[in-house]
């Protein structure tokens, strides 16, 4: 007899990873056909008094603008969707691979994910810096995406790609082990109170599937390994909390951010600021280098990633 997890996968729909062939003003209207899709369905969604929601992106086909490199993915998240995880992971893995993740590692020698598209001017400082680098975005907003690849496509060609995407299911399905040399999370949505802190994105489970997809450093100097950045203290605090945790079972350092990691931190004095204040304060960065292999209590871990809703405790929104 056929596992539950197993029967649901077999009954939902394959999934293809299409390409489009249009033009680029084609492809543009296409996508910003989907952004106003997703604007409509979101303001339905808050009308709703029953507590049910619709997906506000495609949920049976996975599409691929190579006039922009960038791709749309349906939403993953929650347990409810393992059906389409795993029709997902079967069908779209391959192609995925081959049309966006070989071009950004072979676009330059340092490979960079970036999770959240918060700052288009961040992006193109970092591209800008040197040619040594090649950036990959994800992050679920595709209004963010497509503004910043109109912006970024045309000038830095293959060395930025992006995807719309849930986080989790990109590191855990899609981006093969050991591809990326930095991961940075910048300004994270804080997500205050306890019933909406499983939306967190920085969190123990997150930090086992970043560590899987980092490339070891070869040395106490080289900055491989993740950074992120928050102007909410108490943000700081839970996410610095979470990485102990993840210390556990992945091998991390502590690093001082300022020297090992930064180039990503962000330029946020007036007029140059790159992102927009969350909350009044300093900006409070930290990074971890990737200092050993994953170890198999976090391939576990990895592999056996539930996608269901964890809660953790309310952030204090008193100031120090």
């Amino acid at each position: 007899m056929l596992s539950s997890r197993r029967h649901t996968i077999l009954l939902a729909p394959k999934l293809m990873f299409i390409t489009r062939s249009s033009t680029a003003e084609q492809q543009k209207e296409e996508l910003h056909d989907a952004v106003r899709r997703h604007d409509s369905l979101v303001a339905d969604n808050l009308k709703r008094r029953n507590g049910s929601a619709h997906a506000t992106y495609d949920e049976e086909v996975a599409v691929h603008f190579p006039a922009f490199q960038l791709a749309i993915l349906p939403p993953t998240n929650g347990v409810h969707r393992e059906g389409l995880r795993g029709s997902l992971a079967t069908h779209v893995t391959e192609e995925f691979r081959r049309l966006l993740v070989q071009p950004w590692t072979s676009a330059a020698k340092r490979h960079v994910l970036i999770v959240g598209c918060r700052s288009v001017g961040y992006l193109q400082r970092q591209l800008a810096m040197d040619k040594a680098h090649s950036v990959f975005v994800v992050d679920h907003a595709l209004s963010a995406l497509l503004d910043a690849a109109t912006a970024l496509v045309p000038r830095y060609g293959p060395r930025v790609h992006f995807v719309r995407s849930d986080a989790p299911f990109l590191l855990q399905r899609l981006m093969p082990p050991t591809t990326a040399d930095v991961c940075v999370v910048p300004m994270p949505v804080p997500f205050w109170s306890e019933s909406g802190s499983y939306r967190r994105l920085v969190t123990r489970e997150f930090l086992c599937l970043v560590h899987r997809v980092l490339r070891v450093r070869e040395g106490p100097a080289d900055p491989r390994g993740i950074v992120t950045f928050t102007d909410t203290a108490p943000l700081a605090e839970f996410m610095m909390e979470q990485l102990e945790e993840s210390r556990l079972i992945v091998p991390w350092t502590r690093k001082d951010p300022a020297e090992s990691y930064g180039r990503w931190l962000p330029i946020q004095s007036p007029p140059d600021r790159e992102f927009q204040q969350q909350r009044l304060g300093d900006v409070v960065a930290w990074a971890a280098s990737k200092s050993g292999p994953t170890s198999t209590q976090a391939e576990e871990a990895v592999q056996s990633f539930d996608y269901k809703r964890r809660y953790y405790r309310a952030l204090s929104r008193q100031e120090a």
